[in-house]
């Protein structure tokens, strides 16, 4: 094979980035090695080796690309030799792959061996840092920058104001393989704003922002102390708003809290346009909760607050989050801080623990464990367990473990169907259940007693006539009350049911809706409604409305005013009024 005079012998591949090749009989062998990526424009170098020569040979090492063929070494030789050349590759835009190419050649021996390696372009890597983020006009602005490159390359350093002016400017400085300080003095009337510092690299730009405004330092810090997480039964939920100086001493003054429920705005809330809200306010407005007090000895001020405020309205409007937020004046300064706080609402009410159980199960063994409650916020009264047992095979026994003593239930083969039930002698507390047995199933109810009816919402009706007019006029004198536990109500309406024969006074309707608290009044049919906007506690509110008698009827019925929760419409109350007139003939 081959041509006259040449012999061809087989070669092997050791390694990816060496190229060994060496006969399959005894004879010439040689080796070179090179990185099998190379960085573009780097020294870099390669080693080559001759073995057993029984010639003069010539080894050609060269780098060839459709451009350009780069000779990196040509030497003859009869004897082994073993060296290492360096050699720079060529630069190039983007990353390339030429072929590396290896020859050796004699009167008796020939052999050429092609690999490929790739030249990669590594780009400097530029950072930029100043000693702060914020300066104030005036200040001096110091920074640093750093190159992460073999190579010390030209830097070209430019730093802009707010408006994009060049306001300083370095030319050619070099990091000598360090870092690069600089440094630039803010004029005292320097515009206020974002400002640049820009490194050209080439066609690289880097860049790094700070600002430059007139801040003074906060002279104490407000944090609200709540729960990330709260139960949606949960009854009352704690907040502690503290203020502390930046030298840790306590702060005087007031502070304003409050808490909303958001509405979810991705369901669709009818608008309502008003001459004061042109641009519409959801018809349901978000439930808050608001309360100002006085921080004490410590510095905080402590808020107490019912969930049931945020769960009147429908949930399905709402987002599962309380929005906390507080600000904090000063006393005697009137310096004020705000902060904010986000609660997460879970409707996990509590959750079950068992304990003590073994890991493995025997056939026939007792099977012995405990169950408790954990995480619970609310009270909970137990005023019953309820057991139902089916027991495959065997008999168990289960122990309830009450403050005050101890119930068992049986479970065998004769009542395994059965429904059992037994009274708790306690209300509250900590309970526990053991079980002994082959097989058992347990069904743990907890029981919470509906609660009582209450309302604290009541309204009072004081009607006043002139029974002397030929078309006879009726003033009500209305009183709203609200005497709950929170410091006031969210939203009441006040439906006000006419009696028959009378309408409403225009007039007296007209100043009806520019009243105390009233957020708008709407006529439907024998109604008037009337939107309150909150009740505060204990204290009456007034108002007054008037009708015209349109025709007289006989047999006048007494009608119904109500006042309602306009979130939770069952929490409501309502009284009668009467025309007096004809209340005292029928006297």
């Amino acid at each position: 094979m081959g041509r006259p005079g040449i012999q061809m012998w087989t070669w092997k591949l050791c390694v990816l980035s060496w190229m060994c090749v060496g006969q399959a009989v005894a004879g010439p062998q040689y080796m070179v090695a090179i990185p099998a990526i190379l960085e573009s424009g780097a020294e870099t170098k390669f080693c080559a080796s001759l073995l057993q020569p029984s010639e003069t040979l010539e080894m050609s090492v060269t780098l060839m690309s459709q451009e350009k063929n780069t000779i990196l070494l040509k030497k003859s030789s009869s004897k082994e030799f073993h060296t290492c050349t360096e050699f720079k590759v060529p630069l190039v835009q983007d990353e390339m792959v030429q072929n590396f190419v290896v020859e050796v050649r004699g009167n008796t021996f020939y052999s050429k061996e092609v690999r490929k390696v790739k030249i990669k372009v590594y780009r400097p890597m530029t950072f930029i840092q100043t000693e702060k983020p914020i300066y104030l006009p005036g200040q001096t602005v110091h920074f640093r920058v750093i190159t992460l490159d073999t190579k010390l390359r030209p830097v070209n350093q430019l730093v802009s104001d707010s408006n994009s002016n060049r306001i300083g400017q370095w030319l050619n400085e070099t990091s000598n393989s360090k870092i690069l300080q600089l440094s630039y003095a803010l004029n005292s009337e320097a515009r206020e704003g974002a400002y640049q510092v820009t490194v050209s690299i080439g066609l690289d730009k880097i860049q790094h922002s700070f600002k430059v405004e007139k801040y003074v330092l906060p002279k104490f810090d407000l944090q609200i102390n709540a729960s990330d997480e709260v139960s949606i039964n949960r009854e009352e939920i704690k907040a502690e708003v503290c203020a502390t100086y930046t030298y840790g001493q306590p702060v005087p003054g007031s502070v304003d809290f409050k808490v909303c429920r958001p509405l979810d705005a991705y369901v669709g809330i009818p608008l309502v346009i008003t001459r004061e809200h042109p641009e519409g306010i959801p018809e349901i407005p978000m439930p808050c909760y608001k309360e100002t007090k006085q921080t004490d000895k410590r510095g905080c001020a402590t808020f107490i607050f019912t969930m049931s405020t945020f769960t009147k309205i429908d949930q399905k409007v709402l987002r599962d989050v309380l929005q906390l937020s507080a600000n904090m004046e000063e006393e005697g300064t009137g310096i004020s801080r705000s902060q904010e706080k986000t609660t997460v609402i879970s409707y996990v009410v509590g959750k079950l623990s068992f304990t003590d159980t073994p890991k493995i199960y025997n056939k026939g063994s007792n099977v012995e464990g405990k169950v408790s409650a954990f995480g619970l916020h609310f009270n909970v009264i137990l005023y019953t367990v309820q057991l139902k047992q089916c027991a495959f095979s065997g008999s168990s026994t289960v122990t309830v473990q009450s403050p005050s003593g101890q119930l068992m239930f049986d479970v065998n083969q004769n009542n395994k169907l059965l429904y059992q039930e037994k009274q708790l002698q306690d209300v509250t507390g900590k309970y526990s259940l053991e079980v002994k047995g082959t097989a058992c199933a347990i069904s743990l109810v907890y029981n919470i007693p509906t609660p009582a009816d209450v309302t604290a919402l009541s309204v009072e009706v004081k009607p006043e006539a002139d029974c002397t007019s030929k078309r006879p006029k009726l003033s009500l004198n209305l009183t709203s009350l609200y005497s709950g536990k929170e410091s006031s109500t969210n939203m009441v309406i006040l439906d006000i049911k006419m009696l028959s024969g009378f309408v409403p006074d225009p007039e007296s309707l007209n100043m009806l809706k520019r009243a105390l608290l009233v957020d708008r009044v709407e006529q439907k049919e024998d109604h008037v409604l009337v939107y309150i906007r909150e009740l505060p506690k204990n204290i009456g509110i007034n108002h007054s409305l008037k009708l015209i008698q349109e025709h007289q009827v006989e047999n006048l019925k007494p009608a119904v005013v109500k006042i309602y929760d306009y979130y939770q419409p069952s929490d409501q109350s309502d009284t009668e009024y009467i025309n007096p007139c004809v209340a005292g003939k029928d006297l």
